[in-house]
C-alpha cells in the first residue's frame, strides 16, 4: 500500500540516495552568498566526512541562538511562500522558520511509512493542538488523508467528555494525540469506559510515552494497539517511524531523508557506533534554508549489526533514550532536572522524571517555586513531612536562600493533573504564565 520506492530498498540504495541528497543540500548551501557569509566554513564542505567543520545550529546557543534566528529570517523572504511554525525552544525563547510546502509535501510520504505493513484506521480523531503557530495537527490530518481514512479534526481543546461522545458516536477506531492528552482522557472520571469501547489505536506524537502509562493502557485496554505516530521535529520535519515490529523508543531512521550524528553533548565530539550521545540534525530534503547540524536536545544511538527488519524494511534503526537534560535558571542560579532528582531521592527513592513537574512563579519581586509529585508516588500523610524534610536537606535548603527565590510548596496532584504545554507536552520545568496564590 506504499508507491514509496526506498521504503524496502537495500542498504546500499539508501545509503546512494542519502548521499546524492546530502551534495544537493551543501551546493544549495555555498550557493547562497548571505550564508557563506555567516557560516563560511561552509565553502569547504563537500561530504558528510566534512560535516564537523560546520558551527552547531540551535534555538539557543551562545549568540542566543543568531545564527537560527537568521535562517529563521531567510526562509520567510523565500520565494513561492511556505509553512512557518514555531520552533520547539525548551527555554521559550521560541523563533519561528517557514518550510517550503515542497518540503510539507515531502514530510507525508516519510509519515505514512509506519503504516506500510500493517492495518490502517478507517475512522480518525485527530486530538493534537490546531493552530498555536505548531505543525503536527496538520502534518497528523495530512497522514490520515494519504490513508484514505476519515478523518475528525477534534484539537485538544474540544474537552474530555465531548471528545468521548465523538469516539462512541462516530465510532472512532484511532486517536491521534499527545501522551499527556491521552493520559488525561483515559483516566477522567467523567468518562464512561464504554463510550472509548471502539478505539483500537492510540497513535502518540509530541513527547516519550512513559512506561508507567503504557502499562496502565495495556492493562485496562487490552484491545488498544499503542504506536508513536513518528519521531519528528518542527524545526527538521520527521526523524523516524515505528513499524510494528519496534519496541518503543525504537525508530527506523528516515536514513534516505535524514542525516544524525551522534556527539559528546559536552564536547559535541562525534561518539563511536552505537554508543549513545547526543543528536545533531541535519535534514536531506530540499527547503528554503540549510538547516545543518541541528541541535534538537535528544539523546539516544544508532544500533549496530541489525539484521533485517521482520517489516521488510532495510533502513537503520535508531534508539531514542531521551532529553539532553534539562535546566532552568532560578535565583541567578542554574538548576537541573538531575539535581532535583537526587533531592527527592533519599525521600522518595523509587522516583523518575516523569512523576515530578516543577512549575515557577515568577513575580515582580522574585519567583515561587511548586514541586508537583504525581499523587500515586506520594502518600498524602507524606506531603508536609517532605516539604519539611525539604527545608531541611542541605541542596535544597541552598536553592532556597538563593537571592529572588520566595519559597517552594509540595502539591500532590493527578498525573493529568500536571501543567502542559499549548502543544500538549508535560514539560519537567514550566513556567506558569498566571501567579497562583503567593507561596509560603
Amino acid at each position: 500500500m506504499t508507491d514509496d520506492p526506498l521504503l524496502f530498498a537495500s542498504a546500499a540504495t539508501v545509503y546512494a540516495a542519502a548521499t546524492e541528497a546530502l551534495a544537493r543540500k551543501f551546493a544549495h548551501a555555498r550557493s547562497l552568498s548571505w550564508f557563506c557569509t555567516v557560516c563560511p566554513p561552509i565553502r569547504r564542505v563537500q561530504s558528510a566526512e566534512d560535516l564537523h567543520l560546520l558551527p552547531v545550529q540551535a534555538v539557543e546557543d551562545e549568540q542566543g541562538g543568531l545564527l537560527f534566528s537568521l535562517l529563521g529570517e531567510a526562509s520567510h523572504l523565500a520565494p513561492g511562500g511556505g509553512l512557518t511554525l514555531t520552533s520547539g525552544g525548551s527555554t521559550g525563547n521560541r523563533k519561528h522558520i517557514t518550510h517550503s510546502w515542497a518540503f510539507n509535501d515531502s514530510i507525508v510520504r516519510l509519515g505514512v511509512r509506519m503504516f506500510a505493513t500493517g492495518q490502517t484506521p478507517s475512522v480518525v480523531i485527530n486530538c493534537l493542538t490546531a493552530g498555536e503557530m505548531q505543525g503536527a495537527f496538520q502534518y497528523a490530518a495530512a497522514i490520515v488523508q494519504r490513508l484514505g481514512a476519515r478523518l475528525l479534526p477534534a484539537g485538544s481543546l474540544m474537552g474530555l467528555q465531548r471528545i468521548a461522545e465523538l469516539v462512541q458516536s462516530q465510532k472512532a477506531d484511532a486517536l491521534i494525540c499527545t501522551p499527556s492528552f491521552a493520559a488525561a482522557l483515559f483516566n477522567d472520571v467523567a468518562v464512561d469506559r464504554r463510550q472509548l469501547g471502539s478505539l483500537k489505536w492510540l497513535y502518540y506524537i509530541g513527547e516519550p510515552c512513559s512506561a508507567l502509562l503504557r502499562e496502565q493502557l495495556t492493562r485496562d485496554w487490552p484491545g488498544l494497539t499503542l504506536r508513536s505516530l513518528g519521531y519528528s521535529a518542527t524545526e527538521t520535519g520527521p526523524i523516524g517511524f515505528q513499524c510494528a515490529h519496534l519496541e518503543p523508543g525504537f525508530y527506523h531512521l528516515h536514513a534516505d531523508a535524514m542525516l544524525v550524528e551522534v556527539v559528546n553533548p559536552l564536547t559535541l565530539q562525534a561518539l563511536p557506533e552505537g554508543e549513545c550521545g547526543e543528536f545533531l540534525l541535519t535534514p536531506l530534503l530540499p527547503d528554503h534554508v540549510p538547516l545543518l547540524r541541528y541541535r534538537i536536545g535528544d539523546c539516544g544511538r544508532i544500533v549496530p549489526n541489525l539484521p533485517k527488519c521482520a517489516c521488510g524494511s532495510a533502513l537503520p534503526v535508531l534508539e531514542l533514550v531521551g532529553r539532553v537534560e534539562t535546566t532552568i535558571k532560578l535565583g541567578g542560579a542554574i538548576i537541573t532536572q538531575r539535581q532535583i532528582l537526587s533531592v527527592l531521592a533519599q525521600a522518595i527513592p523509587d522516583l523518575h522524571a516523569a512523576d515530578i513537574q516543577v512549575q515557577i512563579d515568577r513575580q515582580v519581586n522574585g519567583a515561587c517555586m511548586r514541586l508537583v509529585i504525581a499523587e500515586d508516588k506520594l502518600p498524602a500523610a507524606a506531603q508536609g513531612g517532605l516539604e519539611q524534610a525539604l527545608h531541611a536537606e542541605a541542596q535544597a535548603s541552598a536553592l532556597l536562600k538563593l537571592p529572588g527565590v520566595l519559597g517552594l510548596q509540595v502539591r500532590r496532584l493527578p498525573r493529568g493533573a500536571f501543567a502542559t504545554t499549548t502543544a500538549g507536552k508535560t514539560p519537567f520545568f514550566v513556567e506558569l504564565q498566571q501567579a497562583p496564590t503567593r507561596l509560603a
